[in-house]
């Protein structure tokens, strides 16, 4: 078994009449992940699966999946997290070049990508769990 650390840290001074500083830490422990690149040439008609559910365990009340994804590319992505293959866009997480998320992910379905324009872009992908 691992621990990772999971932080997020938001700084901000005038946005609003208040300084915003906000720390949050998690520690969770795993016994699988890593980081992998894929590269992608999937547009709207033909989403492609980047993670599949069925290849993690599922979340259960004391342990958690998160998922971490970053365009490395140079062509925004859009992500779906419910195994959106329909040519809608409405559960859709948009990433543009540089942009990253870090999310719990149940495991459940998968989640699928495709870049808003022809080419080919770069993904950099991994799952904790």
């Amino acid at each position: 078994m691992a621990t990772i650390n999971l932080t997020s840290t938001i700084n901000s001074t005038g946005l609003t009449s208040d300084s915003i500083a906000i720390n949050v830490l998690k520690s969770a422990t795993v016994t699988t992940g890593g980081i992998a690149r894929k590269s992608t040439t999937a547009v709207q008609a033909s989403k492609e699966i980047l993670l599949a559910g069925a290849d993690y365990p599922n979340p259960t009340a004391t342990s958690s999946v998160y998922a971490y994804i970053k365009n490395a590319g140079s062509i925004t992505i859009r992500l779906s997290v419910l195994n959106n293959t329909s040519n809608d866009n409405e559960d859709e997480i948009s990433l543009a070049a540089g942009a990253w998320t870090l999310f719990p992910w149940d495991s459940v379905a998968n989640i699928t990508v495709y870049q808003i324009s022809a080419g080919t872009t770069l993904i950099e992908h991994g799952v904790f769990a």
